[in-house]
């Protein structure tokens, strides 16, 4: 790893294999969204009893930031991969507070906000791992 005065700097096993562990976090979280996507899918384009298991698959992932703003801080990595589990947080907090607002404007953001958080979480695990893999 070379720091930012071009000096390389090795890093433990131990941070090496927590920093793997952030990147592995946040793929897994940009899958559960991929798959709560989908199941908002079955929900409109299945059976609309699919909503509960939307509703209910979120609570699955939904600390993932946490742990993974931890992981960040142990694997002392730069802080904007401290920010993106923070960024994730807030962009899930909308998404509860969007479904509740059925039939107004404000819900409507509710689909587009889902596809904003899966763009942060695969553009940050692309970013975490061209970072980890060096």
């Amino acid at each position: 790893m070379t720091t930012t005065d071009g000096v390389m700097k090795t890093v433990s096993r131990r941070t090496r294999w927590v920093r793997y562990s952030y990147v592995g976090l946040l793929a897994l979280f940009a899958v559960c969204v991929v798959v709560q996507i989908y199941i908002a899918g079955m929900a409109v384009f299945i059976d609309p009893a699919n909503w509960g298991m939307h509703m209910g698959f979120v609570h699955a992932f939904e600390l993932l930031p946490l742990l993974m703003l931890v992981v960040a801080f142990l694997g002392g990595l730069p802080r904007t991969f401290k920010a993106i589990p923070v960024v994730l947080s807030v962009l899930v907090s909308v998404q509860y507070a969007t479904a509740h607002l059925y039939g107004s404007y404000v819900a409507a953001i509710h689909p587009v906000n889902g596809m904003v958080i899966l763009g942060v979480a695969v553009d940050g695990t692309k970013r975490a791992w061209s970072q980890v893999a060096r």
